[in-house]
């Protein structure tokens, strides 16, 4: 009996002590900083079929004041045959940032369509399901990007048309970020 008591009392006891853990470690109102976002409007325009479409500064957002990025989604957004790669930074050409050459690289993804399928066609599309999902990057607490204000943010594209049809290829890149104000030393 003493065993079943004890089991109990530990069984109430445990989703208690979780909730208040829960609650002590929500934020007040007071300790929340407003967050902005940017949206990155970025196309390829008209990529015929079967081309690869690249378009450096497909897209570009300029800060007026310094920011920390503090993460960036990327909607994949492939119902057909396609493979897009995709640079969010403060270069002017895509494929520059390596190494320890890497300031101003923000976020780099690739993403393929859902299937890439090959069966002699010459008309009809080469659909195969959906592949819409987000590709996102947040960083620890405390850091983040810093970009000078004034400083241009770029979205390149890099997109491989291999479906039947002709398409126009639009991708947003959405920036989270606060201004940023360095600490004096």
């Amino acid at each position: 009996m003493q065993n079943r008591t004890t089991t109990q009392a530990t069984r109430w006891v445990s989703p208690a002590a979780l909730m208040l853990l829960s609650l002590a470690t929500i934020a007040s109102a007071g300790d929340i900083q407003p967050l902005k976002t940017a949206v990155i409007k970025a196309t390829t325009g008209l990529c015929h079929r079967g081309e690869t479409c690249h378009v450096d500064r497909a897209g570009v957002w300029t800060p007026s004041t310094a920011v920390a990025i503090l993460g960036v989604s990327v909607a994949e957004q492939a119902d057909i045959a396609l493979y897009t790669d995709l640079e969010v930074s403060t270069r002017p050409e895509m494929y520059q940032c390596n190494g320890g050459e890497a300031q101003g690289c923000i976020f780099r993804m690739k993403y393929a369509g859902p299937g890439l399928l090959d069966y002699g066609a010459t008309s009809g599309s080469t659909y195969l399901g959906s592949n819409i999902t987000n590709t996102s990057i947040t960083f620890p607490t405390g850091y983040g990007i810093v970009i000078p204000a004034g400083t241009p943010i770029y979205v390149h594209l890099d997109v491989r048309n291999t479906s039947l049809i002709d398409l126009k290829v639009d991708q947003d890149a959405w920036l989270y970020y606060v201004p940023y104000v360095p600490v004096s030393q």
